[in-house]
Parts: structure tokens; sequence; C-alpha cells
């Protein structure tokens, strides 16, 4: 077929769909039947590498399509290509769905433009009839597909468009990306196996021609499809400089990334907003809420009004649990209660993070554990990306690894051992500052370990004015003290997984 011929039948079949697509009989449109097709197409000039001709121009006549929205680019091209029109003059209406009909007639005029066919429109109730016989007729007719008329899901958008055009009009830019992301489990993570179309969803994302509904491209395959999505996907099939290049960064098996210090805890199934002062159990799981909620304060409600001495008692108990948990950099408590009620409101923090007034300094806080989360992620992945650490390494070598590490980035402070106020007392002066104190080095350490999985806490001596690392290695509960482990450039192990009568033997709690 010359090539003068092939551009006519291109013309015909998509004058034809753009009719097609204005017809009161398969389209929401008003009452009189309605085209906004030009009286007479032309042959326009083509973009570079486009497999189809423009036949129109588009002059920004759709109110209900701004050039800020995502798709007016798909919008403006899928007219000039003739491919769509709107519902009225004025209106595109990209949010309405379309029917599996409306799909299968789109597939086979693309298609035959292509590949230089005509379809003959019917005139009878079943207008589909004649593209579905030409999908049928080129073996690309999806049988399972039977009831027309209802709304096309985002899955069978893929199901019909994956084979609309032959494999040679494709060139799969993103095809070793997304194999890739998909098979490590980061990215469209809502299809699988038992998802219907999975293989040609996979397909869509490979070609560039559609990169998912989030940061993590989900595809939402059970979902109706809108005209504005599926103007975008038919646009990039016939127009390859619309496709899309995907930037989607794998990270490791073993990175943490995004990892934040709410993830580390558990959160607990229930609490009691009155535990009882001799409660453990409950005080803990009080703490492990807050702290699993990103938050910094809780709310207590007892039923009679608290004491001072009750207040005192609040904050002295919450301290010491929250101290359990060193790695999230809370080393204090103030205990608000309300004279005429038995509610009492909990606020930690960090006794660095006080102003001159006594007040927290909720941005410092919440600054400085950013900071330092972000700090151990970048050791933890740096220690796996350079073979520090592998994945062959039980738990008990691992520890060992981070326990060396610490000693080695971390000095003992001794200015700030006997300055409260000092941010030594908490991980962050451990690894952004290089020095620190027992409950410093300590919640340094066991950031680290529960990056890794590993279950650990923080034990406090008997006399309180120390504390160190309890850890389960490899089903094995540990003692572990990286801060007399430090001797100021060697390292000693002995203070590395000690039995619980080595622990207590030189330090009681």
């Amino acid at each position: 077929m010359n090539a003068l011929k092939r551009i006519t039948h291109h013309i015909l079949a998509l004058l034809a769909l753009a009719l097609l697509l204005c017809s009161p009989a398969h389209a929401e449109v008003e009452a009189e039947p309605y085209s906004d097709a030009p009286d007479v197409y032309h042959i326009m000039e083509a973009e570079e590498n486009a497999l189809v001709p423009k036949v129109a121009a588009y002059a920004d006549q759709f109110y209900d399509v701004s050039k800020t929205d995502w798709f007016y680019d798909n919008v403006t091209a899928s007219y000039e290509y003739g491919l769509f029109r709107g519902q009225s003059p004025h209106y595109f209406a990209p949010n309405a769905n379309i029917s599996v009909a409306e799909l299968l007639t789109l597939s086979a005029r693309i298609r035959a433009a292509y590949q230089g066919d005509t379809i003959f429109d019917a005139a009878d109730e079943m207008w589909y009839a004649p593209y579905v016989a030409y999908l049928t007729d080129k073996g690309v007719m999806d049988d399972s597909l039977t009831d027309y008329t209802a709304v096309a899901t985002r899955a069978q958008l893929a199901g019909i468009f994956a084979l609309s055009l032959p494999e040679d009009a494709f060139s799969a830019p993103n095809g070793a990306l997304v194999t890739d992301a998909y098979a490590a489990g980061q990215y469209i993570t809502d299809v699988n196996e038992y998802t219907p179309y999975q293989p040609q969803i996979l397909w869509l994302y490979r070609q560039g021609l559609l990169n998912g509904m989030d940061k993590t491209g989900s595809y939402w395959p059970d979902k109706p499809t809108t005209r504005a999505e599926v103007a975008a996907v038919v646009t990039r099939m016939v127009d390859p400089t619309l496709r899309l290049t995907l930037d989607w960064t794998i990270t490791p098996p073993w990175s943490v990334a995004g990892t934040t210090l709410s993830d580390l805890v558990t959160p607990p199934e229930s609490v009691s907003q009155a535990p009882a002062y001799s409660d453990e159990a409950a005080i803990d799981a009080l703490v492990r809420q807050m702290l699993s909620n990103g938050a910094n304060t809780i709310s207590l409600r007892y039923p009679k009004p608290l004491t001072q001495s009750d207040a005192q008692t609040l904050a002295e108990l919450f301290t010491a649990r929250v101290k359990v948990y060193c790695e999230q950099m809370y080393n204090a408590v103030s205990c608000q209660r309300y004279l005429r009620s038995g509610r009492a409101e909990l606020t930690f923090y960090a006794m660095n993070c006080l102003d001159s007034k006594g007040d927290v300094r909720t941005e410092q806080m919440d600054t400085i554990r950013e900071q330092t989360m972000a700090k151990a992620i970048e050791v933890h992945d740096a220690l796996w990306e350079t073979g520090t650490l592998t994945a062959d390494m039980n738990q008990y070598e691992i520890a060992l690894v981070y326990y060396q590490w610490l000693c080695d980035h971390c000095e003992y402070d001794w200015v700030g051992a006997s300055d409260e106020y000092s941010a030594s007392h908490i991980a962050y002066s451990a690894l952004i500052d290089g020095k620190s104190v027992c409950d410093g080095y300590t919640g340094a350490y066991n950031l680290f370990l529960k990056l890794e999985g590993i279950d650990c806490y923080a034990l406090p001596s008997l006399s309180e004015n120390h504390i160190w690392t309890v850890a389960t290695l490899d089903g094995v509960q540990y003692h572990i003290d990286t801060t007399w482990g430090d001797q100021n450039g060697w390292t000693d192990l002995k203070y590395f997984a000690m039995t619980a009568a080595q622990s207590y033997a030189a330090h009681p709690w």
C-alpha cells in the first residue's frame, strides 16, 4: 500500500472514530446528536515518529480541562489525533467512566488506522459489533469480554489496549526497570498473579503508557477507568513522544531507607487510660501506643482527681518506662493534672530540648529525632553496601559489627556525664557528635539493632546511674554494654554478649 493510500485510510478511520465517540448511541451526550468534529478533515503537520497523523487543532475549547491538569496534554493530543471529542461543545468530561464497548471500539480503530484498514459503522443498536468483529478477525479479541455495556475497569483497559497495536510499534523503554521493581515487591504491589490481565498491566508500564496512581505505581485494577485515563493511554500509544520514562528507584533488599522511629515500636492490642501505678505492663502499653503513633503525649483518665503527689509519681513511672525505649530519645516526662477531674496529660521530651523557661522546644526535638534516624539509616545501609554486613551473618555477628562500629565512632563525654541537660544523654550525640554517655551509647546501639529487626531494650542499673542493652540474638538473651566496651581507642569484648549472671556481677539491676 502506498503512503498516500495509507494516510487516507488513517484519516477515514480516525474521522469515523471521532464521529462514533460523539454518537448518542453509546456516549453520554445531549439529546440531540452532537459532533464538534471539523467539517473538513485535512492532514496537519505530523509529530515526528507519530504512528498516525493529526486531523484537527485544539484551541482550549473544553472548559473542564485546565492547563494545570495532569491530563491536559493527553486530551489535547486525543482531540488532534481524532481519538476523542467532547461530550458537548465545551465539555470533555474527563472524570466520566467509559464502557467496555467504547474501549473495544477505540482499540479496533487504532489498529485499523495503523494498518490502513477500514471498518464500516453499523446502523443498528449494536454499533460496536463491527469493531468486535474486526478485533476477532485479527485474533486480538478477548472472548471473556461479553458485557459490552458495562463500565470498564482499569484491568480491562490493560487487557484491551495491550493488543491494539503490533509489538513493533513499541520499544519497552521501561522494560528492565519495571521487571526489577515489580520483582522486588516495591512497585505495583496491588497487582499479582491472581489479578485479571496481570501480564497486560505490566506491559503498559514497560511501554511507558502509564506510571500508576501513587508513588509506588499502584494500578488499582478493580476501579472503573475514566475518559481522561483512557485518553492518556491511547495518545501515548499513537504518539511515542508522549510516552513516559519512569524514574522509580529500587532500593536494595537490605536497605531501611524510609523507616521512622515509630516503625520500630510494636503497638499494643489495647490500653488502659487509668493504669495502676504498679501495673508496668499497662504503663508500657501506653508508652508503646504513643511511640508507635509518632506522638509525644499521653492522656490519662482516672475516676477521681489526682493530687500533686500522684502527678509526680506518674511522671517518674512513665519516665522510667520510656527510657526502656531510649532509642526514641525521650528521657523526661512532665505531668499536668486537672484539679476537678482525674484527667492528666503527660508530655515526653529530651532534657536538652528545654528552653530557658523550662518549655519544650518541640521543633528542636523533632529535628533531633529526624537527624538521628537519618544517620542511623545511613550507617546501616553503608555497612550492608560495603559488605561489612551480609545476608549469611546471624544476629550475634550483626550485633557485634554494630558494637565495634559504635566503639570506633563514639567517645565518652566526661563533661556531659554530670549535666542532665546535655545532648550526650540521647542517641543524637552518639551518632551526630561522636560523643556520649551511657544512655546515648545505649540509645544509638538499640536503634541499630532494631533497624535489623533484633528485639532489644534498655536496662538501668540498681543505682540508676548506668544503662545498657538487653538483646535477644538468635533466640538467646544477652546483655551488651557498649559504653563500657569503648575503652578510648580499643574495644573490650568482655562487655559484648554477657550472660545475665556476668552482667549482674558488673552492674546489678
